[in-house]
């Protein structure tokens, strides 16, 4: 009986103590509270659906459409230079002067502006003795008609301002003949442009028809850009091209399509333009986005939200405060746009950031679309 008495007692001291420790067990877990889910900051973008129209993006040099290389019609020496590579000039501007060489008197630019000086002196006086024998000539009319003087004297004052003009006319047409032999020696500007190449120095020897200088004309002017063969076949005649510098846009059309010769692997392509873009001038360098892979009416998505695998590329849908798999196949992709197919719809929220970002989501797990951590 006494047993039985210690027996219960001792069962009822470790039921006092079992309860003792539950109570205290919960409190504290109420003390301490309950954890939340940790989440992901992230940043987001958007699914959209349009026309896509990929982008090339090469370099272009711009180039004059018309050119010319101006040559000597004369040989002699350079004797003054008065253009220079880059210079602007209009047509009929002088751009170098020769001297001609002493060795051929009649071939020389200062016997022949020698020759042009005393040519217009003599021109000017016989100019005037001709006004002179003419007002003479008038008179002996007047007086042959009031019976002055015979008309002898009226012919002989005629024959006089006749031979003075005859003299007046052969002199005036070795002065042009000069002039024009003179003008030889001043190489001119064929057309408004830019000087691009200067071929010779002052105190050199020119040739006759030798280059001196090469004038292209910046207006109007082309884009030509290097593309690799492989993307030739993709351009069209008319595809939107977009020149861009300096974050200035300029938007155009391919005009022409020239493919790879022989193994080089490259060919080009030429955007005429009104004026040299961005007020650049010839020889400089300009981005060319070329339009490839236009898709009408695709799914769109950013580039940095979809994670690129050799089997199945993904992207990650928030829905709430949480993100949802979706396998995609992409269709084209460009620097900062990739045209896919999947189970999205247009306006859905994408979760945006680096492969190391996307490789830790999964269905189900928390995100933060707003950056807060919870």
């Amino acid at each position: 009986m006494r047993r039985r008495i210690i027996f219960g007692v001792m069962i009822i001291l470790v039921l006092i103590s079992a309860a003792r420790l539950v109570r205290m067990r919960k409190a504290q877990l109420m003390g301490q509270g309950v954890r939340s889910v940790a989440t992901v900051p992230v940043a987001t973008g958007q699914v959209s659906l349009g026309d896509y129209s990929a982008e090339q993006v090469c370099y272009g040099v711009i180039t004059s459409d018309r050119q010319a290389v101006v040559r000597s019609r004369v040989g002699g020496e350079v004797s003054h230079i008065l253009a220079y590579e880059g210079d602007q000039v209009s047509q009929g501007d002088p751009l170098l002067e020769l001297d001609g060489t002493s060795a051929e008197p009649m071939a020389n630019r200062a016997v022949i502006s020698t020759a042009v000086s005393n040519l217009q002196r003599s021109v000017e006086g016989i100019r005037r003795t001709r006004a002179n024998l003419k007002a003479t000539w008038e008179n002996d009319l007047m007086l042959r008609e009031n019976d002055a003087i015979s008309q002898q004297q009226v012919e002989i004052s005629e024959n006089r301002y006749e031979e003075v003009g005859v003299q007046w006319a052969a002199l005036r047409s070795e002065l042009a003949a000069q002039k024009a032999q003179l003008a030889l020696f001043t190489v001119l500007a064929p057309f408004d442009g830019v000087v691009g190449e200067v071929s010779v120095q002052q105190g050199d020897v020119a040739a006759p028809m030798q280059p001196l200088f090469q004038i292209e004309d910046s207006s109007p002017c082309k884009v030509v850009a290097t593309v690799s063969s492989r993307d030739l076949p993709r351009m069209e005649l008319g595809a939107a091209v977009t020149l861009v510098s300096d974050g200035q846009f300029q938007q155009a059309q391919i005009s022409r399509i020239h493919p790879s010769l022989g193994r080089t692997g490259t060919g080009s392509v030429e955007v005429f333009v009104d004026q040299p873009p961005f007020g650049l001038s010839l020889g400089s360098s300009v981005e060319v986005r070329l339009a490839v892979d236009v898709l009408p009416r695709v799914l769109m998505v950013p580039a940095n939200a979809v994670l690129e695998s050799v089997n199945i590329s993904r992207v990650h849908v928030i829905e709430g405060d949480t993100v949802r798999v979706v396998p995609v196949k992409v269709l084209a992709t460009s620097a900062e746009i990739m045209a896919v197919e999947g189970e999205l719809s247009p306006k859905e929220q994408l979760v945006v950031g680096s492969d190391s970002l996307l490789m830790r989501l999964a269905n189900g797990v928390h995100v933060s679309p707003r950056g807060d951590v919870r």
